[in-house]
């Protein structure tokens, strides 16, 4: 085991988030510490939603536009930072270097996300995100205080009587793990949705970040509501899971079913330019029904944009499936839904603070912004409002933390032997299990049998001996993370006997007469979901 390291503030997590908290604390001197495996779903970007690039929105409008796209069952205040914070961002992003798309008059150039009542998304290009972590990856690299683990998880937070003092984690390279201990650490580590066996997620990205904190005291909240990407390739191979921007819909690209019928009509009368979880719950029904392509999706056909403007606009998607054989401005391509946004998370307030002492949390990791359902183009707002927001919390608190160093507790305290093909099929079954009982369309008795097939999962996990290897060691800990989080997920869908935005119960197809959120807790290996009034 490697020497501890210490720092004032540890972040946990390599993304948009965790770069702009980064750069916000360090640039005032304290000393931070980034644990990095990669930059999950922060490159795949487009854009940012702000709702200052039309003069008729404002921010009360996309207040609006996000509290009905979510049904109404997000946070208040945290709808409010988002979307108040959102409307700083151009200004922010400039004086960072950052370089928007502007249209002739020298406006910024915006496209219409579905949810939004007004063009919204802005950026650069398809590449926003990476450019925005580029920017800030330069500013941080000029500063002696800042320095990042790489490639290094985390695995565990140490905990001392309430406070979160830092984390248990494992060097990839140097096949180890050591302890790192902060004055405060923010856990910024994105989304669950890789614990679905079809996900646009990265393979970096699963449910450690949310397991951490739920083992380490924290709540979570409206764990069952999971967006699926209603336009993420499922043919050819090389790109599966790859999405399609869903602008284009408002470009004139419309989907088709298998038998080349134009189907959305029949759902609802706006067509393809809908939420995205009626889009999805659409798609899936036309499956279900035998009507879906020959691997399992439906077409979405972009011949009826401007070819120039696919070009110009898109070239990023064009450029794709020109990879792959397909030309994208003539040729409809496979799409399906896809495990995308985990809109539930670890409880927080509006300043990021979660229940524990030390501990914050920003990003996809924290829950109940959005509500049940995201509008396009939020997420990317949502890493840098509340990356910021994190950063002034924790620069308020951090005179008043102290630098703990408790050793953290033995993980690893089973008996039983476990080799290394029982652990991987315990992987497969852990997606397996997370795809049956939780996709877009969910019902009571197939989360009962999934809870019980999930826990005999978990207890045979928590009961597994150390292997003696290290790096088998950490596959067994984040099985056991992505297990628990699928338990947390299961539950709360069990808890809410409605059906509501991403949300979808087929023996309760009603909405809820009245808005409330769950709220799922960890006690002695096991996961337990309430209901509680929304505030």
């Amino acid at each position: 085991m490697n020497s501890p390291v210490k720092t004032d503030v540890l972040i946990i997590g390599g993304g948009a988030t965790g770069h702009v908290a980064a750069w916000e604390i360090a640039r005032t001197g304290a000393e931070v510490a980034m644990l990095c495996t990669g930059a999950g779903a922060s490159p795949g970007i487009a854009g940012f939603n702000v709702p200052c690039a039309d003069p008729a929105d404002s921010v009360e409008l996309f207040i609006e536009d996000t509290k009905a796209s979510g049904h109404g069952q997000g946070g208040e205040e945290l709808t409010r930072a988002l979307c108040e914070g959102a409307a700083k961002l151009p200004d922010y992003l400039e004086k960072l270097g950052f370089t928007f798309d502007r249209d002739p008059d020298g406006r910024l150039f915006a496209r219409k996300s579905l949810g939004s009542s007004y063009s919204r998304v802005v950026g650069s290009g398809n590449s926003s995100g990476a450019l925005v972590l580029k920017l800030l990856k330069e500013k941080l690299a000029g500063l002696d205080n800042f320095r990042v683990l790489s490639p290094v998880r985390a695995i565990r937070l140490i905990t001392d009587g309430g406070k979160v003092c830092g984390a248990y984690v494992y060097s990839e390279k140097d096949k180890s793990f050591f302890n790192i201990y902060a004055k405060a650490v923010l856990l910024c580590t994105g989304g669950f949705a890789g614990i679905f066996p079809f996900t646009s997620n990265s393979k970096d990205i699963s449910g450690d970040g949310i397991a951490m904190a739920a083992l380490a005291g924290c709540g979570l909240i409206d764990m069952e509501f999971v967006q699926f990407e209603p336009s993420s390739a499922v043919w050819p191979p090389e790109i599966r899971g790859k999405g399609v921007i869903t602008t284009l819909f408002y470009e004139g690209a419309v989907m088709r079913n298998g038998l080349g019928e134009r189907f959305m009509f029949n759902y609802d009368p706006r067509g393809e330019c809908v939420n995205k979880d009626v889009l999805s719950h659409a798609i899936e029904r036309e499956i279900r029904a035998g009507r879906g392509t020959e691997h399992g999706g439906v077409w979405f056909d972009a011949s009826g944009v401007d070819t120039q403007r696919l070009h110009d606009a898109y070239e990023p998607f064009v450029q794709r499936y020109a990879r792959v054989g397909i030309d994208f401005t003539s040729e409809p391509v496979e799409l399906a839904n896809a495990a995308h946004t985990t809109i539930g998370g670890v409880c927080i307030d509006s300043c990021c603070r979660s229940g524990l002492t030390g501990l914050y949390v920003a990003g996809e990791a924290a829950g109940h912004i959005h509500g049940s359902n995201r509008i396009g183009g939020s997420a990317g707002s949502e890493t840098l409002v509340f990356g910021q927001i994190a950063a002034k919390s924790i620069l308020d608190d951090l005179d008043r933390l102290n630098l703990n160093e408790p050793e953290p507790a033995r993980l690893l305290i089973g008996a039983a032997a476990m080799d290394e093909s029982r652990l991987a099929k315990i992987r497969e079954s852990e997606k397996s299990l997370t795809g049956e009982c939780a996709g877009v369309f969910r019902d009571g008795e197939t989360l009962k049998k999934g809870i019980r097939a999930m826990e005999a999962l978990y207890d045979e996990l928590c009961a597994a001996a150390s292997f003696g290897d290290p790096e088998k060691d950490c596959l067994l800990l984040r099985t056991q993370n992505d297990t628990a989080v699928a338990l947390a997920l299961f539950n709360a869908a069990l808890a809410r006997c409605d059906s509501c935005g991403s949300h979808q119960r087929t023996d309760y197809p009603d909405p809820p007469a009245e808005s409330y959120h769950t709220l799922v807790r960890s006690d002695n290996n096991r996961f337990t979901a309430t209901k509680e009034a929304n505030n």
